[in-house]
């Protein structure tokens, strides 16, 4: 009798226990059914966004015409190219005022947009640093109802032809300022004074395309200043700009105290301060430049370098410089782009002398069509004379190069990385050509 009053007793309790369970079961049930309510009540469900994907580069956006339903957007950019670039997106006509703005996406990086509501009607897009819209990178958004996907644009033939020959025809443009200008110095007690004012100004890129720079002298490159060895020289910087800035001579020999570093070798130049370097030169002749050296990669990419000559005797009839820069500005010789960039005009037959400078942060070899040439110093020192037609300047080298115009023509001179020159749109950026008469 006690054995089954046992057994039946601890049956009950399996069954309670079992009953328990299944009610917290239940109860478990009810709660996780509440929270996933009020969970998606409050966070978008991503069927209802539409996710775009476009890939920029030089100068192409792809797809650069696309087709969308009207709602919630997304867009995905990844920049495949070299140089940075941004992704606009505005009502048509209304650029100052994009709905979505995806600015500085370096090269390799991928950045998304916020999530935006797109109404009905016709969008434009584009890449509106120095340069970039002009030569290609622009597209068109059309948000519809029957809208299901997007698409590419491929230019006909007879459209390319015409978008190269109008740069062509256009070459050289003319736009407001020329950079690198010499600049006169004052003779002070046997003293060579170079004056420069650092400012922020609108530099033009290319017709009509200005840029939010820093500049000496209100130009870029900066004025081009030329001495002699043995020259007493002090050059005088009053800083208007709203940050604090140096300068560092490039590859100058100079005492420590003039090496132009905050903080290693002198104080920061403070906004409205005027500082004062002074040196005597001891370099032979040769290439040099001159840059800040504070902030440097937004300084000098805005515009703060110029070029710094040491003259001495001369075996050629004509000189140029050619400065090549590349970021904000866009792909750019003296400070200009294609079709603005200033030819080099020579008589046949002369002895030509083009210094070649690399203030960027890229490599350009650069292309002479028509003719060899010799690279006759290099870094501001003179080197055996070999034979090139295209030269490969990293960022911070000089080169001099000498060639003889033996040709009547119009001769092209580029940069070799064909992103930075031509495009299905015509030429564009680091192009110039040496004109022969």
């Amino acid at each position: 009798m006690f054995k089954l009053v046992r057994k039946t007793s601890i049956a009950m309790n399996v069954w309670v226990q079992v009953i328990i369970v299944s009610l917290l079961v239940l109860i478990l049930g009810v709660l996780v059914l509440i929270y996933i309510q009020n969970f998606s009540s409050n966070v978008d469900v991503e069927s209802d966004i539409q996710t775009i994907s476009v890939d920029v580069k030089e100068f192409k956006f792809t797809p650069s015409e696309i087709q969308i339903k009207p709602g919630k957007v997304k867009f995905v950019v990844t920049n495949s190219g070299v140089g940075p670039h941004e992704f606009l997106v505005y009502e048509s006509g209304k650029m100052t005022t994009p709905i979505v703005a995806i600015k500085n996406i370096a090269s390799g990086q991928t950045r998304e947009s916020d999530v935006v509501e797109m109404e009905a009607g016709g969008y434009e897009i584009g890449c509106h640093l120095p340069g970039h819209f002009e030569t290609g990178m622009k597209g068109s958004i059309m948000v519809g109802a029957s809208a299901s996907q997007h698409s590419e644009k491929v230019m006909s033939y007879e459209e390319m032809d015409k978008a190269h020959e109008a740069g062509v025809k256009a070459f050289p443009a003319k736009t407001e300022g020329i950079g690198g200008q010499i600049i006169e110095p004052k003779i002070v007690d046997r003293v060579k004074v170079f004056e420069l004012t650092a400012k922020s100004i609108k530099w033009e890129v290319s017709p009509g395309k200005f840029a939010d720079s820093y500049a000496y002298n209100e130009q870029v490159p900066g004025p081009e200043i030329r001495v002699k060895q043995g020259d007493k020289v002090k050059v005088v910087l009053k800083n208007d700009l709203p940050e604090s800035t140096s300068i560092h001579f490039h590859g100058v020999d100079l005492p420590f105290s003039q090496d132009g570093v905050p903080f290693i070798s002198q104080p920061p130049i403070r906004p409205g301060e005027t500082y004062e370097y002074e040196f005597t030169i001891v370099d032979v002749p040769g290439t040099f430049m001159y840059h800040s050296h504070h902030n440097a990669e937004q300084q000098v990419d805005k515009g703060l370098f110029g070029t710094f000559i040491v003259e001495g005797e001369k075996n050629w009839d004509v000189e140029f410089t050619l400065v090549t820069g590349d970021g904000s500005h866009g792909y750019t010789l003296n400070g200009k782009g294609f079709p603005a960039t200033a030819p080099i005009v020579v008589k046949k037959d002369q002895k030509v002398l083009v210094r070649i400078l690399n203030d960027g942060q890229m490599l350009h070899p650069m292309h002479l069509h028509g003719v060899d040439f010799q690279v006759v110093a290099q870094d501001g020192k003179s080197v055996t004379p070999y034979t090139r037609d295209t030269l490969t300047v990293a960022p911070g080298e000089r080169y001099d190069i000498l060639f003889t115009a033996s040709k009547e023509g119009v001769w092209p001179f580029h940069c070799h990385v064909l992103s930075h020159v031509e495009s299905e749109h015509g030429m564009h950026g680091m192009v110039t050509a040496v004109i022969v008469q």
